[in-house]
């Protein structure tokens, strides 16, 4: 399973990419799959071992997030929806 994070805006995208990579965070640039809609067409995806600790970073940052999605075999559920895995706070709906 992995965590997509969207963010409304490229900036945010590219400001939290620069802060988790700094960080030594493992994640990758993708675009946002169609099963999800966003502002923004490039979202972050990590490992969901490393989800707290991102989102405590951007948190800390004052990076905000416009969603987070957990995706299991091609499905993507909210992440407070998905087994009970929750994207943590700094979260902004």
């Amino acid at each position: 399973m992995k965590c997509v994070i969207l963010f409304t805006s490229i900036h945010q995208v590219l400001r939290a990419e620069k802060i988790l990579k700094g960080k030594r965070v493992g994640i990758d640039l993708i675009p946002v799959p169609r099963e999800i809609s966003s502002d923004c067409g490039v979202a972050i995806e990590l490992s969901l071992e490393t989800k707290s600790e991102a989102l405590r970073l951007l948190e800390e940052s004052g990076v905000p997030i416009s969603a987070c999605y957990i995706r299991d075999q091609g499905r993507f559920l909210k992440g407070d929806e998905a087994y009970g895995l929750s994207c943590g706070g700094g979260v902004q709906r």
